[in-house]
């Protein structure tokens, strides 16, 4: 049984731009499965976000897990989670909650929300 303590969460680096074409086909999957509209990303989009610090990875020794990005603006005064996706035999240990809090990183002193207009997604929340 997967435990969360047993996966690292952290702020994704160059070295983590391998696992891009893993987390757009999580991305893939998980819309199939639950047959709403998430959007795949472009190679280049999730690599800028893992060049410039503004992605958060989750990994089980070297395969992925999860994975969010952040948008900020008005000088860091609002900081948005997207493109959050957990492989499905990671699901139920609380991951997704761990990565939405590492989401303040970069902005501690930030409110940090998740704006989301699927039903299926408010539903569940």
């Amino acid at each position: 049984m997967k435990k969360l303590e047993d996966i690292k969460i952290l702020v994704a680096t160059p070295e983590h731009v391998k696992y891009v074409d893993d987390i757009n086909d999580a991305i893939d999957l998980a819309s199939k499965q639950r047959g709403t509209g998430i959007a795949r990303r472009t190679f280049e989009y999730l690599q800028g976000k893992m060049l410039d610090g503004k992605a958060i990875i989750a990994l089980d020794e070297d395969k992925f897990a999860g994975f969010c990005y952040i948008e900020t603006w008005e000088n860091k005064n609002f900081v948005a989670n997207s493109g959050l996706i957990v492989r499905d035999e990671y699901r139920g240990l609380g991951l997704a909650k761990a990565m939405f809090l590492l989401i303040n990183s970069p902005a501690p002193s930030t409110p940090a929300f998740l704006i989301n207009f699927l039903l299926f997604i408010i539903i569940l929340n």
